[in-house]
């Protein structure tokens, strides 16, 4: 996308899944039950309801527990490449595993919440799961087809790729970029097959394996480049970098381990199937109406995808041209982006997960107050945890990135890059909790257009930021670029709901937002009056030219301005915070039982 994967929870008490099925509805209600085995009972409960509420609170919650762990490996994956592959040989990885993540996301990934999780769940009643199954293997067989044809392809456009992509580059690591697409493009395979299932077993809220899998190809990069590393000799574990062409064959381990974790990840998820009894039996029923509806579904999200596709191209292209070393300014932005990417994927990817099939469910049913309701939950709690996230990223960032790259390889002169890059990408926080609520929304509706053309509205809005800034400002033009596209994407996509539908709950946003600011400034002041005060106490403890100095900084400074945040939203009375630990307590309640 992390850490131990732990046992299947439910062996003896399965999870209840939000939605077991969203047709026939009557009275406002959907099926909600076990539904992991055909012809399993379910019981109804009204859709929006409080019982739903805390379902969604419960998988939201259980699927931020897989993405914590997930996101520590990940953190470590990122620390790696920076204290012992800076410099080029990291450059030329983050950069090669750009067209293989692009492919992913176009000829799979992107068709998760758009196309995949609504269409499996129109066949998740226990009478049509025959259905389900046939609809499976059709769609894992094409998507393993058409992703060993890309593979293929990246393989033969890797050094013409590479030569894009690293203009000025010296022809080694152009070499090395073109080796390490060559490898990793065959981690498009385990990727395709592990896209497809985890979509099926979130339409079925069988959320354990596929919010707990992705940690493995963490694993795989971190094991295998660590061992390749080992294997290139002495000389480059001394220096604590790769400066040679020979030395950077160490580095190929982490493309082998990429291949090797994409295929892990599609392994994981097996168990996970086994439990909803479907297995991929290989076949390919083109004509069947839900791969009809699927294709239908994500034409217009194929258009976006091509758009976003070309525009990260582009920013590649930028970052070729912006001052400084191109290599280190994507590290610093591809670290920044790990960085950020930890509440991304705790918070709003999570959120919408948990409430997309309750979202769907409550628009097949023509039920909008539920809809709205269902939303506007989703809002506060992205609102309660992105908010402060994005106060902590930003006041607390050169001890953060000093404290985890700043060493070996990655040296002072790094912290200050990635620390720029991470404020600038910080910005856009709170607005992708909404965005990708947003767009779970539309795609609920069956409305896979609006989200694309409001995409590329921010494409150009990104453009005016990015294109005439980069090569005068550098990389942190690029960040906060970034930032602008997604703020901008998900401010136009509430106000044309808002305008579909009618109010969106803002009296209730507004009333959970004033307390989530008020508790992120105090939050956001103490942070920073202890960083002032705290090198001048004690300078020797609180130097952040040693890594204790570093740890004791984030620990002594983070930790208060978290209790405070916490405490000031208890004292405040957010029920959004409540909810959320008993979704923990309920899951960790299970795995005892």
């Amino acid at each position: 996308m992390a850490s131990s994967y732990p046992s299947p929870i439910g062996e003896n008490a399965p999870p209840t899944p939000l939605i077991e099925a969203p047709a026939p509805l009557t009275d406002e209600a959907v099926l909600l039950g076990d539904a992991a085995l055909p012809g399993e009972g379910a019981q109804i409960i009204p859709v929006g309801g409080p019982g739903a509420q805390r379902r969604i609170v419960s998988a939201a919650a259980l699927i931020m527990l897989g993405q914590l762990l997930s996101s520590v490996l990940g953190m470590a994956r990122i620390e790696v490449i920076n204290i012992l592959f800076y410099g080029a040989a990291s450059g030329a990885f983050i950069i090669a595993l750009r067209p293989v993540q692009q492919v992913t996301d176009l000829l799979a990934m992107g068709a998760v919440s758009g196309a995949l999780i609504p269409t499996f769940v129109d066949y998740a009643a226990p009478g049509r799961r025959h259905e389900l199954r046939r609809i499976y293997g059709s769609l894992a067989t094409l998507v393993t087809l058409m992703m060993a044809l890309a593979a293929l392809a990246l393989f033969v456009l890797a050094p013409w790729l590479a030569g894009v992509y690293l203009t000025h580059a010296t022809p080694a690591e152009r070499a090395l970029t073109a080796t390490f697409i060559r490898i990793t493009a065959f981690g498009l395979l385990g990727l395709g097959l592990y896209t497809v299932g985890a979509a099926l077993l979130y339409a079925l809220n069988e959320v354990v394996y596929p919010a707990f899998a992705t940690f493995i190809q963490h694993v795989g990069v971190i094991g295998v480049g660590m061992v390749a590393l080992v294997g290139a000799g002495a000389l480059a574990m001394t220096h604590g970098n790769l400066t040679s062409a020979a030395d950077m064959t160490g580095a190929v381990g982490l493309a082998v381990g990429f291949v090797i974790g994409a295929a892990g990840e599609a392994a994981l998820i097996v168990p996970g199937l086994r439990k909803v009894r479907v297995a991929w039996r290989p076949s390919l029923d083109l004509r069947h109406p839900a791969l009809r509806q699927i294709a239908r579904l994500y034409a217009p999200i194929v258009v976006g995808l091509l758009l976003s596709l070309a525009q990260q191209n582009v920013e590649l292209i930028l970052n070729g041209l912006a001052p400084g070393d191109p290599s280190r300014n994507i590290t610093a932005l591809q670290s920044a982006t790990t960085l950020v990417q930890f509440p991304v994927g705790l918070v709003a990817a999570a959120l919408t997960l948990a409430v997309l099939p309750a979202l769907t469910a409550a628009a097949n049913a023509g039920d909008n107050a539920a809809f709205k309701r269902t939303l506007t939950l989703g809002f506060r709690l992205g609102l309660l945890l992105m908010v402060p996230a994005m106060v902590g990223l930003i006041v607390l960032r050169t001890p953060i990135v000093a404290l985890l790259f700043e060493h070996g390889a990655c040296a002072t002169h790094c912290t200050d890059m990635n620390g720029f890059a991470l404020q600038n990408y910080a910005y856009q926080l709170p607005f992708l909790a909404f965005d990708q609520l947003l767009i779970a929304a539309f795609y609920a509706r069956k409305n896979t257009i609006t989200p694309v053309v409001v995409g590329v509205i921010s494409i150009g809005l990104w453009a005016l930021v990015a294109v005439p800034l980069t090569p005068r400002i550098g990389m942190p033009a690029l960040a906060f670029a970034s930032s602008t596209l997604n703020s901008a994407h998900a401010l136009i996509l509430f106000a044309l709901l808002t305008m579909a539908l009618g109010d969106l709950g803002l009296r209730a946003l507004w009333e959970g937002f004033w307390r989530i600011a008020l508790a992120s400034v105090a939050m956001g002041g103490l942070a920073w009056g202890l960083l002032l005060l705290l090198p001048r106490v004690a300078p020797g403890v609180f130097s952040l030219a040693t890594l204790p100095g570093q740890a004791l900084t984030v620990a002594a400074v983070g930790v208060p301005a978290a209790l405070l945040y916490a405490a000031l939203i208890a004292a405040l009375g957010m029920p959004e915070a409540r909810l959320l630990a008993d979704g923990v307590r309920a899951w960790l309640a299970r795995r005892r039982g």
